[in-house]
């Protein structure tokens, strides 16, 4: 008989695998962004930098340009729907809310590709072209769901380790060009030491948000008190993490794909006039990324916190927090709770996230700079979120085996 492994090898054995598998699909993300789509010139004029937090390119008519978005998209519309507690949708099995959902990522998949295919160069005028460049589109974009998912199940760092990967190189990319275009070889590097140590500063702060939590008391009239009958329910105090000003980037852009996706179709002018207020650049999207962030912020923390399902399982199990009735009594101090750390957390996302992006009212060469702080506090946040991973993972360690 071999050796038998012990249970400290085991764990890290785990870590390196899902290491290595991380790795994989980064490196297929990476390869595949220099796939060029078919017919199309793969450099384009312009690119849209805030396409970055959902894994697309729009600087580069590749395979991946697309990104995930679209899936992003219906995971947000799905999840918001089902914090509503709607008769219709409370009743569906996991089942069909998975098909409701992929049916909605292709939904939208369809109108971002049409859209985006004519911010492309083409070497053909033939449809055909555009048609298959079309299709290639659409894959691309179901790939990266798949290696998303994949990564989900054997990787590390979850369904987004595909867009902190494209957020990064696009950090890198911004750092190589001096951030702020035009300026002299010295400023641009004073510009990039003071944005890098303003990132660390920012990134610390993050960490230590993300990972601070209030802790409710609670007391558990089932359990001995010879085992410990005091418990606590963790509130974080950014009960939403970072997802917000993640996913406020996608519930942006939607509008704008749909307007014009119509106005493509129609051809009427009202279209492009509506879609123009959704572009960061204007003080009408100004205000409204910074009211979707918002909405987010609150939105996903009643999504990772239930005031109504913790309140009922706690009513069921005898559990209660000292000093409130359980039931009604306990659901409403609970939302209150996360109503007080969801604002404290959307004033922290505004002013961090938000009212940066007012430089690209100031001149589109900022727009780099203002994306920077979005794209540090979610890597700061997934860092953490990789980091508490492989506690997980590392904490079997700790025991002794039995056989």
């Amino acid at each position: 008989m071999g050796k038998k492994e012990s249970l400290t090898d085991l764990g890290w054995r785990t870590i390196l695998t899902k290491g290595w598998w991380s790795l994989l699909y980064i490196g297929i993300f990476v390869f595949g962004k220099y796939i060029p789509l078919p017919f199309a010139n793969l450099t384009t004029k312009g690119g849209n930098i805030m396409l970055a937090a959902t894994g697309g390119d729009s600087s580069r008519a590749s395979l991946f340009s697309l990104g995930i978005g679209p899936w992003m998209s219906s995971m947000i519309i799905v999840g918001m729907l089902g914090q509503l507690h709607l008769p219709g949708l409370s009743k569906l099995t996991e089942k069909k809310l998975d098909w409701i959902q992929k049916g909605l990522t292709f939904f939208l998949a369809v109108i971002q590709a049409f859209v985006v295919l004519h911010e492309f160069s083409f070497t053909s005028t033939a449809p055909f072209a555009r048609f298959v460049s079309f299709l290639v589109l659409l894959a691309g974009s179901f790939l990266l769901v798949w290696l998303s998912v994949e990564n989900d199940k054997n990787g590390l760092g979850g369904i987004t380790l595909i867009l902190m990967a494209n957020m990064f190189f696009a950090l890198m990319r911004f750092f190589i060009q001096g951030i702020i275009p035009g300026l002299r070889p010295q400023a641009a590097n004073w510009t990039r030491g003071i944005t890098l140590l303003a990132m660390l500063a920012l990134g610390t702060v993050t960490v230590l948000l993300t990972n601070a939590e209030r802790r409710i008391p609670v007391t558990k009239l089932l359990i001995s008190s010879e085992f410990g009958s005091e418990s606590y329910l963790p509130i974080r105090v950014l009960p939403a993490g970072t997802m917000p000003a993640m996913f406020a980037m996608t519930i942006f852009a939607l509008p704008r794909y749909l307007l014009l996706f119509l106005r493509n179709v129609t051809g009427a002018r009202i279209w492009q006039i509506l879609a123009d207020c959704f572009q960061i650049n204007v003080l009408p999207g100004f205000f409204i990324y910074n009211l979707i962030m918002v909405g987010l912020t609150y939105g996903f923390a009643y999504i990772s916190i239930d005031p109504l399902e913790i309140s009922e399982k706690m009513q069921k199990s005898g559990d209660y927090i000292p000093g409130f009735h359980p039931g009604k009594e306990t659901e409403k101090y609970l939302h209150h709770v996360i109503n007080v750390f969801s604002f404290v957390s959307s004033v922290y996302f505004v002013v961090i996230v938000g009212l940066p992006m007012g430089l690209n009212l100031v001149s589109p060469n900022l727009g780099a700079l203002a994306m920077i702080p979005n794209y540090v506090i979610i890597l700061a946040g997934f860092s953490a979120a990789i980091v508490e991973e492989i506690d997980v993972l590392r904490i079997r360690s700790h025991y002794v085996s039995l056989i």
